[in-house]
């Protein structure tokens, strides 16, 4: 969905966050967030209700706000700055009695570890470097195309830390 000029601030945030601009993650779709707050909620959420939320066509009763919210992500703060107290407040409620028994987002491997991934890395270059039946241009390519894609990964969680450092 492109950006709209009349999408209102509260509709921005739900689309932002589903479509996850500015984070090197995978979209969710309307369909995956109103199946998780139907599932969660325990009443019907429709994928075009949501779009038409997203579209600024409709505005969201704070419940509905507060579970959208919920689905994609947003902290309370963020629900509060674009102005929907009583839907941040809503959300808080939701995060306290759902997020700790949330199965629906997989939790982390406990075997990856800072070394892990270092030692994946070097792994990986090693492979590259001494793979056989390719040029060196291409090996040159895929080393830095690797490169630039874990310097992207970092350079956006850097992002994420300033902008949760002016908070």
């Amino acid at each position: 969905m492109p950006k709209s000029p009349h999408r209102p601030a509260d509709a921005e945030l739900l689309h932002r966050l589903r479509t996850r601009q500015d984070e090197l993650l995978p979209e969710i779709s309307l369909k995956a967030v109103a199946d998780r707050i139907a599932k969660t909620a325990g009443y019907n959420f429709y994928p075009n209700k949501l779009r038409r939320i997203e579209g600024g066509e409709t505005r969201a009763s704070d419940l509905d706000y507060a579970w959208v919210a919920w689905a994609v992500g947003a902290s309370v703060g963020q629900v509060e700055e674009i102005g929907r107290p009583e839907a941040a407040r809503l959300l808080r409620d939701i995060i306290a009695k759902h997020s700790a028994t949330d199965t629906t987002r997989p939790s982390l491997d406990p075997s990856i570890t800072p070394q892990h991934i270092q030692a994946e890395l070097q792994e990986k270059l090693r492979e590259i470097r001494s793979m056989p039946g390719i040029t060196d241009e291409e090996r040159a390519n895929m080393e830095e195309t690797l490169l630039q894609h874990l310097d992207l990964v970092l350079r956006t969680y850097d992002q994420q830390i300033q902008m949760l450092r002016v908070r």
